[in-house]
């Protein structure tokens, strides 16, 4: 009995040690094509960063002038968009795919040259329209004019060229090639799922918010907002 009882507390001394599996239950986690929305998200506050930061370089080096970009916040809103588009719309750079139906029913060394190239060619596409529906809409339902192009070679308008279609372009198609896929897998393995989500929830929510406050203040002033503007040269 001695003995039992003796085997017994010693089996119940190395349940205890034993490492307790909680599993995570998934179906909470609201995923597009199998990445967590928050972690998406999480990315995009990132690339709201990268882009704010991108056009301030771009003013700098064509301008001399580093400024809000009419934002109170260093992020333009619509760049955090840009690892949805390429989760729902373009899958993988080696495999595109359109909504999760890849384009090419084959997988070898032509079609992913060929996948790259089609990628390259409708993020630049992309970029091209994108900034010549924004800012035409701007002007014709504000009477604004966010940014000129005019002095860049051949422009079709002052909202949207060759030049910044390829370097803006160029720049989203490098991040996805090079660090969509690996920075998001670091993030699911590193950052925990609910500071992930708290970080979208707050400094995301703020982001958003930041955004329609510059559209309400467009609407009533008819002017961008310029909370602050510096003349490097």
């Amino acid at each position: 009995m001695i003995n039992s009882m003796r085997l017994l507390t010693d089996e119940l001394e190395k349940m205890a040690l034993r490492p307790v599996y909680v599993p995570v239950n998934d179906k909470k986690r609201v995923k597009i094509f199998g990445v967590e929305l928050a972690y998406l998200y999480l990315f995009g506050i990132g690339t709201a960063f990268v882009g704010w930061l991108a056009e301030n370089l771009a003013r700098l080096f064509t301008q001399g002038i580093w400024d809000c970009r009419f934002h109170l916040l260093p992020f333009i809103s619509p760049y955090a968009l840009i690892p949805f588009a390429f989760q729902i719309l373009l899958g993988d750079p080696d495999s595109i795919a359109f909504f999760g139906h890849k384009a090419f029913k084959k997988e070898n060394k032509r079609t992913a040259v060929l996948s790259n190239l089609l990628c390259l060619s409708l993020i630049c596409g992309a970029v091209f329209a994108g900034e010549l529906v924004v800012g035409n809409m701007w002007e014709k339902c504000f009477g604004v004019e966010l940014w000129d192009y005019s002095d860049f070679p051949l422009q079709v308008t002052q909202y949207a060229g060759l030049v910044p279609s390829l370097a803006y372009g160029g720049g989203a198609y490098l991040i996805f090639r090079f660090v969509y896929k690996p920075v998001i897998k670091l993030m699911q393995n590193k950052v925990n799922f609910k500071i992930a989500k708290a970080i979208c929830c707050t400094l995301g929510v703020a982001i958003v918010l930041d955004t329609l406050a510059m559209g309400l203040y467009i609407a009533v002033l008819k002017t961008p907002p310029v909370y602050w503007s510096v003349k490097v040269w």
